[in-house]
């Protein structure tokens, strides 16, 4: 799956010199986390609401009131924007979209192509495929199977299950800090005994599943 598959392309954005207190209004009545910023088509920063409570809470708390609001409202969000923003494209692979966010610890990736912002992928809309990829949320069981090194590998896991007139819906490898792999298979059942039966008799270790 691709980044375009996932992306939200209705961006809310705003410019430079937009104030503070507005871009807060935003992001608190659009509810979203992270505005981009544009300047003459392009984009050139990113303001998360992390940023904003931070900025907007950091004036002297000595100022009288009306001294603090006319101070917050002449602060423009270039004064605390990210100006080096790490980008995606629409034909990004989602898992090296997710990859760019763990390893630059952002939360968020703004799309562009051909210098123009067409959408952003956030952390939310990874986690959101990650849950439908697993199967959670659907009428399912879940069986565990730890993968011996040398061993049969994930087709023998396949075969097995649906040699006991189970259907899978969804299936995935994991691996542990250990480097184990853990493949996780999603039934269409409820008892998933049968399944769970059959993989141990051709010698695999099975985990205790949960239904959901």
């Amino acid at each position: 799956m691709l980044v375009e598959d996932v992306m939200q392309p209705e961006v809310i954005t705003i410019t430079p010199k937009t104030s503070l207190p507005e871009a807060m209004r935003l992001v608190s009545q659009r509810r979203i986390r992270h505005l981009p910023v544009i300047e003459d088509g392009a984009l050139v920063g990113i303001v998360s609401d992390r940023d904003l409570k931070r900025a907007m809470a950091s004036p002297a708390t000595s100022l009288e009131r009306h001294e603090l609001t006319y101070l917050l409202e002449t602060l423009a969000v270039e004064e605390i924007m990210t100006r080096t923003v790490i980008t995606a494209w629409r034909t990004l692979p989602v898992e090296e979209a997710a990859r760019l966010m763990v390893k630059a610890k952002v939360s968020a990736l703004p799309v562009t192509e051909m210098g123009r912002l067409v959408g952003i992928v956030t952390e939310t809309d990874i986690l959101e495929l990650f849950v439908k990829a697993m199967g959670a949320g659907e009428p399912s069981s879940r069986i565990d199977v730890l993968l011996a090194e040398g061993g049969a590998g994930l087709t023998d896991v396949v075969h097995a299950v649906e040699d006991a007139g189970v259907r899978i819906s969804s299936i995935m490898t994991l691996a542990d800090r250990a480097g184990r792999r853990d493949v996780v298979v999603r039934v269409q059942t409820i008892d998933p005994r049968p399944a769970m039966e059959r993989l141990e008799a051709r010698g695999h270790t099975v985990r205790s599943p949960s239904t959901g």
